[in-house]
């Protein structure tokens, strides 16, 4: 077996297990603050949509080639952003369509509500994604290994996955603040 495939195989499971945190996370959040549902599908199949057309240009060849080099994190988001431009837009504008497409069949007050969380959502994802590829080549017991195209994917759909996962861990804990605050005055009341 190769020496990068353990890396690829851990990454695969730390993106595995964002989307089952995401997935558990959306279920405990009240219905007015959940994202619309297929946001980060949308957004994925966006992002791999912008990620060919990279592709088409070249720049994920010369994006590959750097992946395996550690580069300092500010250095690494700048080639992101800067060679993969229509992933970052592809994943932005796939993450919105569910939210329009709930906007056309009028549900009432749905989308405004929908707006804020999935707004939040989308841009937690993008974040992560740009994030991912740095934040886990360095990752503690995480083998580097040869990068390659699999493995720069691998390393962005978990932090897409993360990053959604992260949005509605807060939206959770801004739901449970008011429960907080309350029994916090009613504490010192008491």
């Amino acid at each position: 077996m190769d020496s990068w495939m353990p890396s690829l195989f851990a990454y695969l499971a730390i993106g595995a297990a964002g989307m089952l945190a995401h997935l558990r996370l959306h279920r405990a959040l009240p219905a007015r603050l959940r994202p619309v549902a297929g946001t980060m599908t949308s957004a994925m199949v966006g992002m791999l949509a912008g990620l060919w057309v990279d592709a088409s240009r070249g720049h994920l060849d010369l994006l590959v080639s750097l992946c395996g080099r550690g580069l300092p994190l500010g250095q690494s988001l700048r080639w992101h952003f800067g060679l993969l431009v229509a992933s970052n837009a592809g994943l932005v504008l796939a993450g919105v369509l569910p939210m329009l497409g709930l906007a056309r069949a009028g549900a009432s007050g749905g989308p405004r509500r929908a707006s804020i969380p999935t707004l939040f959502c989308v841009g937690s994802m993008l974040a992560g994604m740009n994030l991912g590829m740095p934040l886990l080549m360095h990752g503690p017991g995480l083998p580097g290994g040869a990068p390659g195209l699999a493995w720069m994917l691998a390393q962005m759909q978990a932090g897409m996955t993360w990053g959604a996962a992260a949005a509605l861990a807060v939206l959770c804990a801004a739901v449970r603040l008011p429960d907080v605050a309350m029994r916090a005055a009613d504490w010192r009341r008491g």
